[in-house]
């Protein structure tokens, strides 16, 4: 199973990433923009992909992603909640990777692509 400690190595490794807490729970940012976290129990984790990304990853597989949503006044797309026992570590650090991109700002992405 993937860990939070998996989680963080692997965001850990972007450019400008810190780790923070977010409600008592671990959560990493980029710029002060929050990208992943680990929701109590550290059973799953959600990251900050596009809306598009999260819907063929839940069409693709229901049993293991879930698309979050916050409602108040209107529903905001969150991002995509993945059971953490049901991946594997490449497919985790690849969610890390598109939710980082998907915060970073673009000139950050450009200057890591660019390495």
């Amino acid at each position: 199973m993937i860990t939070l400690d998996d989680i963080r190595r692997f965001a850990l490794a972007l450019p400008e990433v810190e780790e923070v807490t977010h409600f008592r729970l671990p959560s990493f940012k980029v710029r002060k923009k929050p990208f992943a976290g680990v929701e109590k129990g550290e059973a799953t984790a959600v990251f900050s992909v596009s809306e598009e990304e999260a819907a063929r990853a839940v069409a693709a597989d229901s049993e293991v992603y879930e698309e979050v949503w916050r409602t108040a006044a209107t529903k905001i797309f969150v991002g995509l909640r993945v059971d953490l026992a049901k991946v594997d570590e490449e497919r985790v650090r690849e969610l890390v990777e598109n939710a980082w991109r998907n915060k970073a700002p673009k000139r950050v992405v450009a200057a890591y692509d660019a390495r």
